[in-house]
């Protein structure tokens, strides 16, 4: 089988660990030549825009920002698990509800959970995309708290996860390898880009609840960018996120995405929009006022992060983790040795 998985440009530990993951847990099943069967893993990657395949494997896998693909009902498409209840609410399969498959990391005895005592520090992971966007690092240093830059080497990131004490996670899958590494992690959206649909559907997968902290912008950059997002239609946080709110949400964006002409005039709305900033005449005390500014907003990040130290934190409860484990080393069992999931 041909993996088939989204590789972020600047790179993205959540997605990376679909390149060595599998392999480690069924050695010699996975090739990089197009056998006419893709393997989609971890991610939120379903959609009407995947490559085209003679048969299409889905475990574990979510949905998220794109149509339920028209074939989905056809022998196509085999799928064997998906990431959780809302995925599998919107494709129609409500039985193939179980977990991300990250949770497997856990199955690995180099990553096996460390004792309290052996961790060590609160981390902070950004959402990839934000990493460009403002000084995380001084107000990571202000906070108290350490960065850890997502789009780094997955191996170092999980053992950096594995390693701490705390996780305060803008990056979903920051989130899901702290409960797998069973440790503590506190949720939060730094953007609009944060998908609330994508991390409720795993959430409610483990019983959980999602009870984001809303970030302030770190930088004048960021909060045009948010408003950006939000003018072409792509906001994808909820204010007050549950389920209903969750699932209306998603059903209005996929009209939105179905309209052809907003989305050939999109990709231009949103080049004018994001060049728009570089084309004014920037005046001395312009920027002057805008560095303060800044240097505001990311003062007041650092305070909201060292707030976080001490916060509730959330971590799913060990026996419907080992139950989701189970079922995912049993669907992933399935395929390895050719039976049917």
């Amino acid at each position: 089988m041909k993996l088939y998985y989204y590789r972020a440009p600047q790179g993205n530990f959540g997605d990376d660990l679909n390149g060595w993951l599998w392999e480690e847990l069924a050695p010699g099943r996975w090739s990089d030549e197009d056998d006419g069967e893709l393997f989609c893993g971890i991610g939120t990657i379903i959609g009407n825009d995947m490559p085209q395949a003679k048969r299409i494997r889905v475990f574990s896998s979510g949905i998220g920002y794109r149509p339920v693909p028209a074939d989905f009902d056809s022998g196509r498409w085999k799928v064997t698990a998906l990431r959780g209840p809302l995925t599998a609410q919107v494709v129609g399969r409500p039985e193939r509800a179980v977990a991300d498959g990250a949770l497997l990391l856990s199955t690995l005895p180099r990553l096996k959970p460390l004792a309290e005592e052996e961790r060590h520090g609160t981390i902070f992971i950004p959402h990839y995309e934000a990493m460009d966007e403002g000084p995380w690092e001084r107000a990571c240093g202000l906070a108290g708290v350490e960065l850890v830059d997502p789009r780094q080497c997955a191996h170092r990131v999980i053992e950096r996860i594995r390693t701490a004490r705390l996780v305060i996670a803008d990056s979903m899958h920051a989130a899901i390898i702290a409960d797998t590494m069973r440790v503590p992690w506190v949720p939060v959206a730094s953007s609009r880009r944060i998908n609330s649909f994508k991390w409720l559907d795993w959430t409610l997968s483990l019983d959980l609840p999602y009870e984001p902290v809303a970030l302030p912008s770190i930088s004048l950059r960021a909060y045009y960018e948010g408003q950006v997002q939000r003018c072409i239609g792509q906001d994808f946080r909820l204010p007050r996120p549950d389920r209903d709110s969750a699932m209306a949400h998603y059903r209005r964006m996929m009209r939105r995405e179905g309209n052809g002409l907003w989305q050939s005039v999109r990709p231009k709305v949103k080049h004018h929009l994001r060049a728009l900033p570089g084309r004014l005449p920037a005046q001395r005390a312009a920027r002057g006022a805008m560095a303060r500014w800044d240097k505001r907003r990311t003062e007041r990040m650092a305070t909201v992060l060292h707030r976080l130290v001490g916060a509730p934190a959330f971590l799913s409860g060990d026996a419907i983790f080992a139950q989701r484990v189970e079922q995912l080393s049993y669907a992933l069992d399935g395929i390895a040795g050719g039976r049917e999931g």
